[in-house]
């Protein structure tokens, strides 16, 4: 156990773990994170400048794509199947291309000065509200979709039920076959009971509590776990 918990120490403040979506802004780049969307993130299109939205970062795969309004805005993919309407099913894109267009008019669609982008993927859901500057010049060109950084305030509000249960229990199985627990130690019993308590709908931080465990070992864990499900 004592090996364990200094291998967790140690992991916490050499890496960082991410969670499926937050607007860092820079020169002529852009990044947005999955917490984020909790709020809509605003992207500027100006005539004669496109803005690529990247989610090669997260590993995802887009499904599809639409827009509320797409009477001046033109989607591209780097997969030519989410374009059609017939083969959208096959959708494996991670990248999207938005053009600003001169405006159309499509029968009883209202014209409206703002529209919203919704984009699933196979792990989540995106919005961005599009604007329509009529002056000045793009700020970015590139917005990368970035996981967030777990940390342990992170793993409690938002790694929860059946999904954060199985996250939890991925991790715990990849500390157990590199040798960091030994499943007859008391620490992974109360750690199969965290497990079952989330799955109950308990959060993680309550969880911990009751069974006695760190909040930076459950981060640790579900560091673990996320990496299973990128390779």
């Amino acid at each position: 156990m004592k090996h364990l918990l200094l291998a967790v120490s140690i992991a916490i403040f050499a890496t960082g773990a991410t969670i499926p979506a937050q607007a860092q802004t820079r020169r002529d780049r852009s990044a947005v994170s999955t917490s984020q969307q909790t709020s809509l993130t605003t992207i500027e299109l100006y005539a004669g400048h496109g803005v690529t939205l990247d989610f090669r970062p997260t590993r995802e795969t887009i499904r599809k794509a639409w827009l509320d309004d797409p009477s001046q805005v033109t989607l591209d993919f780097d997969d030519a199947n989410c374009q059609s309407a017939n083969r959208q099913n096959s959708c494996t894109a991670s990248v999207i291309h938005l053009r600003r267009i001169q405006r159309l008019k499509f029968p009883n669609l209202p014209a409206t000065a703002t529209t919203l982008l919704t984009v699933m993927s196979d792990r989540g859901l995106y919005t961005f509200r599009l604007t329509f500057p009529n002056a000045g010049s793009p700020r970015y060109s590139t917005i990368s979709i970035r996981p967030n950084r777990i940390t342990p305030k992170s793993v409690a509000t938002q790694v929860r039920g059946h999904s954060g249960a199985e996250l939890i229990e991925q991790g715990l199985e990849v500390a157990a076959a590199r040798r960091l627990i030994s499943r007859r130690d008391q620490l992974w019993n109360r750690l199969k009971s965290l497990i079952t308590l989330v799955q109950n709908g308990v959060q993680v931080a309550d969880a911990a509590k009751q069974v006695g465990v760190s909040q930076q070992l459950i981060t640790r864990l579900v560091e673990m776990g996320l990496k299973t499900q990128s390779i």
